[in-house]
């Protein structure tokens, strides 16, 4: 997927038009990520299962559990239809955005729950020059509408009576949604989940790695879920983030036939953008309060 400040370049850019307040357009940008930053965390925090967890991250991450979500942000701004308009309609043009990326084993679910196939076009690597011109473009956004934004009222209000349920159901429905999709994506094999789920039944069986964790000097690769795994055949000089495409040979052994090397740096540009999109919500806050005092 395309970093954070790549998405707001790309989307805050198109829709600063049509959209007064850029919070909104911010907000479509960051939900779809939501799910893989707690992924992250909760992998390296918790001694839950890493593929259910996955699984789980995956369903939230899906244009349907995006704009349960935005529905609920949506219930508690001035303005709920607008608002909805403006967030959900960035969470599909995010996905899009994910969709366009070459990710190896990897996609985005638009049509869940009627199809959780993965849905990509596969365009251009995630290092690609327009990747990294957004990227930049992104950055001086934010900083260029960052006093004329902070300025503005925030449009939040207190939901009552039917909208505050409603926002609170559709928020539980977000966070306890998810199991009762579980079984479906695995049956799919999505992401090569079942694959990896089932250890001794591995060899064989082709998979690919989206930007796994490349160590040259053993010769090996370090999955989402922390496993770390042998790599004959093809593969980089180098460590660094790669794609692989291949098969395992045995349980813990892979043999690539392909790889990628990915020399972008997307996680670092991802916490810039997530980092100045949260400074821009404290500093609306903080003003705001000021000003009333």
């Amino acid at each position: 997927m395309p970093n954070t400040l790549c998405h707001i370049g790309i989307q805050g850019g198109s829709g600063r038009i049509l959209a007064h307040d850029i919070r909104w357009i911010i907000a479509g940008c960051i939900i779809p990520d939501i799910p893989w930053i707690i992924l992250k965390t909760l992998i390296a925090a918790t001694p839950l299962n890493p593929y259910d967890l996955r699984l789980y991250c995956m369903i939230q991450a899906s244009l349907l559990f995006c704009l349960l979500l935005s529905g609920s942000v949506a219930l508690v701004a001035r303005s709920p239809l607008m608002t909805f308009s403006i967030i959900g309609s960035n969470c599909l043009f995010h996905l899009l955005l994910d969709a366009m990326q070459i990710k190896w084993g990897n996609g985005v679910h638009l049509f869940a729950p009627f199809s959780w196939k993965m849905t990509r076009f596969n365009y251009l690597w995630p290092e690609h020059l327009v990747i990294l011109f957004f990227t930049c473009f992104g950055f001086f956004f934010m900083i260029f509408y960052w006093r004329e934004t902070v300025t503005k009222t925030i449009p939040f209000r207190r939901p009552r009576g039917m909208e505050a349920i409603a926002a609170t159901m559709l928020f539980l429905f977000y966070l306890l949604g998810p199991p009762l999709f579980m079984n479906d994506l695995e049956k799919l094999d999505s992401y090569y989940i079942h694959t990896l789920r089932e250890y001794n039944n591995r060899p064989g069986k082709q998979v690919m790695f989206d930007r796994a964790h490349y160590f040259s000097e053993t010769k090996s690769l370090r999955t989402f879920a922390g496993e770390i795994i042998h790599v004959t055949g093809r593969q980089p000089a180098m460590s660094g983030r790669v794609s692989f495409q291949g098969r395992f040979l045995s349980p813990s052994t892979f043999q690539a036939s392909q790889y990628h090397f990915h020399r972008d740096h997307r996680d670092l540009a991802s916490v810039i953008g997530l980092f100045m999109a949260c400074a821009l919500l404290l500093h609306s806050v903080l003003l705001l309060r000021f000003r009333k005092e």
